[in-house]
């Protein structure tokens, strides 16, 4: 099972111990949209780290300006674009026969392996939002205080 996969386990191991069986489908391909997300705005963010710490700082508030200059297309282009990256991971794990595939294929692993699999999920999952949290504070601390 790869990683992505991983973390749907891992939502369905979790639910699954709380008996809330109708929430079983969507949530984990909910986490992989969401840690998608978060994998892109950290590794935009690192890229502002770099141009920040590499006395570029005016290539990154030329970019911001542009985007307040065109404020509702540049606020709309934004948001379409991560609407695509999270609405990918639907396409790649949305469907129900997807779904199913992974949890047949999660079922017949063993105990150990079942705990493995749902706890490298897990960890993927919150160690994407928490680098994401991290990086976008390290920008807001060089933009507002540095810079």
């Amino acid at each position: 099972m790869n990683i992505f996969e991983s973390v749907i386990c891992h939502d369905y191991t979790v639910v699954r111990t709380h008996r809330e069986i109708l929430a079983v489908k969507t949530n984990g391909v909910h986490m992989v949209g969401l840690a998608w997300v978060c994998n892109v705005l950290t590794l935009i963010g690192i890229g502002i780290v770099y141009l920040l710490l590499t006395n570029q700082s005016s290539d990154v508030y030329d970019v911001l300006a542009f985007i307040r200059y065109w404020e509702l297309a540049g606020r709309l282009g934004i948001f379409i674009f991560f609407a695509l990256v999270y609405f990918m991971s639907f396409g790649a794990y949305g469907g129900k026969a997807i779904f199913l595939d992974i949890v047949r294929r999660f079922s017949k692993l063993e105990e150990e392996e079942k705990h493995a699999v749902a706890k490298r999920g897990g960890r993927y999952f919150y160690l994407s939002l928490l680098s994401c949290l991290i990086v976008s504070g390290v920008v807001v601390y060089l933009m507002k205080y540095v810079y």
